[in-house]
């Protein structure tokens, strides 16, 4: 094959692939498959107790696993209950969809804050949190309610938490920090997370984060066969390619073409 045909076969094929870029726009972050994540505690090391790991854990498509995790009372770092802690995930990779829920009827938190004399104590009834994702990305709904909730910082006037609060909802609590109430955030992927409870103490108190009722979801396309083409449909969808890369070669070479697309 002589140079120069070389160059013209690799000019063709350079404006092909021009061609083809500029039909196809940029593709937007998707999912591969969806996802699922929920637990009803979790917290940083506060004030020297331990920190509590996302607790009962469901993830999907995992690790620990999909499904319903239910702990039976909790004991352990600021958290206090004696009611069932229930976290549950599910997904389809088919249908590209998941869900996800983290639900407790009664909790207490015990905040050792060492400037206080008394204890601090944030208490919540009736939280539930819940997401669903549907197949098509960035489509996932949610919410993160109580039912009550009050927290005392040194024997102080309790702070009234918002009962169904609108998403995002912030509560400033003087000497203690920031809670969000049903905080919702939704991520490049699409993925929503959802925290019934989000509190943030203050920098002082080295700025640790607290969360009860997490649930998180995300969907993705489906994974159906795709239909097979009809081959004489592919052979003319392949000949009108090629005459299109044809014609905008030979409007190249006259000078003629002046956009490229």
């Amino acid at each position: 094959m002589s140079s120069r045909k070389g160059r013209r076969l690799s000019a063709v094929a350079a404006l092909g692939l021009g061609t083809l870029m500029c039909t196809v726009g940029p593709a937007q972050a998707v999912l591969a498959a969806p996802v699922a994540d929920a637990y009803v505690v979790s917290a940083d090391a506060i004030a020297g107790l331990v920190a509590v790991p996302p607790t009962p854990h469901s993830n999907f498509p995992g690790p620990p696993g999909p499904g319903t995790v239910t702990t039976l009372g909790i004991a352990v770092g600021p958290f206090a209950s004696n009611a069932l802690l229930t976290a549950t995930t599910a997904g389809d990779v088919t249908a590209g969809t998941s869900s996800a829920s983290a639900t407790v009827d009664s909790l207490n938190v015990n905040l050792p804050i060492p400037t206080a004399i008394s204890p601090t104590t944030l208490s919540v009834t009736g939280v539930n949190s819940t997401c669903t994702a549907p197949a098509a990305p960035g489509k996932a709904t949610g919410s993160g309610v109580i039912a009550s909730g009050t927290v005392t910082v040194d024997s102080l006037v309790p702070v009234t938490l918002q009962a169904n609060a609108a998403p995002n909802t912030s509560v400033s609590v003087p000497g203690l920090g920031t809670i969000i109430l049903n905080e919702q955030s939704t991520d490049a992927n699409g993925v929503l997370t959802v925290n019934a409870v989000h509190l943030t103490l203050l920098p002082a108190l080295n700025g640790l984060n607290l969360i009860i009722g997490h649930a998180q979801c995300g969907g993705a396309p489906p994974t159906q066969a795709v239909p097979m083409v009809n081959p004489q449909v592919g052979l003319s969808l392949g000949a009108m390619a090629i005459a299109g890369t044809a014609v905008v070669y030979r409007r190249r070479r006259n000078g003629t073409d002046t956009d490229g697309c």
